[in-house]
């Protein structure tokens, strides 16, 4: 557990043009989800979520060589769709043939004001807009990196822009918490979600994030959940 909470960040690569913030827990003592930043230059950075099928000491072993590919590619500077089919071909040598892992990776420019993503089967972002303080989900579709384990990969890879403002809100997480489940078997679900962070989007990332996780507890009524659950809350200034 130790070794695997070492490789995520202590610190998030950002600037005064935003601020960002991570929470996660793992079901077992290490899990499978990952979380990332890596500054490509003075106002661009590369973000990333993802969540490798499986629990366990398996899917923190297949986090583990996630995290060496993005390290490894983002230096590289990649458009966000050559990330995606440059990751699902390295992962496809080493990945179990059960596995997969779906990932969705941002580029954020706060000089243009603007995001790029890529999205491979993960949950979909929820983006608040402060114009009109409304949230919403990003529907862009995608297939989970080493599913199809070969070029025709690119087909399925679909690149999103949008452009940014002051006190706009990206909610990244993974299924553990929009799948969590209460004792009749509901979900806390996408609505719920969406609900929240409308309610509470004049907050800073972290009271954001401590809501959440509060609201999740309370409506599962347990601390002890079925999944690893991971949020990473993203403020614009």
């Amino acid at each position: 557990k130790r070794v695997q909470r070492a490789l995520l960040p202590d610190a998030l690569d950002h600037d005064d043009r935003f601020s960002i913030h991570a929470f996660t827990i793992a079901a077992a003592e290490v899990g499978g989800d990952y979380y990332d930043t890596f500054k490509l230059s003075d106002h661009r950075f590369a973000i990333v979520i993802g969540d490798v099928s499986g629990k366990g000491t398996s899917a923190a072993f297949h986090m583990s060589q996630m995290k060496g590919i993005f390290q490894s590619l983002a230096q590289m500077d990649l458009s966000s769709d050559e990330f995606l089919f440059r990751a699902n071909k390295a992962l496809s040598q080493c990945l179990e043939r059960t596995s997969f892992i779906t990932l969705t990776y941002f580029i954020l420019d706060t000089k243009s004001k603007k995001l790029e993503f890529a999205r491979a089967g993960h949950c979909p972002t929820l983006y608040y807009d402060n114009s009109n303080k409304t949230a919403e989900y990003f529907q862009n579709k995608g297939l989970g990196l080493g599913i199809l384990r070969n070029d025709s990969f690119k087909k399925f890879i679909h690149v999103n822009e949008l452009e940014f403002d002051k006190d706009d809100i990206l909610v990244l997480y993974t299924d553990g918490i929009s799948e969590a489940s209460n004792a009749e078997g509901e979900e806390f679900g996408f609505d719920r979600m969406k609900s929240l962070l409308e309610k509470n989007a004049h907050y800073d990332p972290v009271m954001i994030q401590k809501i959440f996780i509060s609201k999740l507890y309370e409506f599962c009524g347990t601390k002890d959940l079925n999944d690893d659950y991971t949020m990473v809350v993203i403020k614009f200034k």
